[in-house]
């Protein structure tokens, strides 16, 4: 049954402060996207610019050749007008990514209150960071994601830092 979030606070809470995130309201049994994430009209992205992005993956293998600038007008252009582009020929091995999304299916699995313990400002470690939109505070529209955000500059400082949940063997 999904929740009561008539209020914007409560939504707030229920989907920032108590870790549920988008997930949460998905599982909820939700049949409508609630207001709080439609964006106005005036930020939305024009379909019309978007359709000039109608295009192949863009080859990362391209990025050292000739096709240099060609490659990054891709990637510049799709970030712009539509906000996400596939790529092809990253290198990253299958394996890795396989991993990721198996550790990323685990993390965003758990309970509510296990992912809240990493939410922005109350996380152990302040290089992890999980919530839904970046700044859910000031923004208009809360983005329609969930996130775990993880930077470090070593594997070692990686392993101490990292949920349990987000590290492969």
């Amino acid at each position: 049954m999904a929740p009561s979030l008539k209020s914007s606070k409560s939504l707030y809470d229920f989907v920032v402060r108590d870790g549920n995130g988008v997930k949460g309201l998905v599982d909820s049994g939700m049949s409508e996207v609630p207001e709080r994430y439609i964006q106005p009209p005036r930020e939305r992205i024009n379909k019309e610019d978007s359709r000039a992005c109608d295009s192949p993956p863009i080859d990362l293998s391209k990025l050292n050749g000739a096709e240099h600038e060609k490659v990054v007008d891709e990637i510049g252009r799709a970030a712009e007008t539509l906000g996400f582009f596939q790529v092809v020929n990253h290198g990253v091995p299958l394996e890795l990514l396989e991993s990721l999304k198996d550790a990323a299916h685990t993390f965003f699995s758990l309970p509510p209150e296990q992912k809240a313990v990493y939410c922005s400002g109350v996380s152990p470690c302040p290089r992890v960071k999980y919530g839904t939109s970046f700044v859910p505070e000031k923004e208009k529209a809360l983005e329609w994601k969930d996130y775990i955000s993880m930077t470090f500059s070593s594997d070692e400082e990686a392993l101490q830092c990292w949920p349990n949940q987000c590290k492969y063997i």
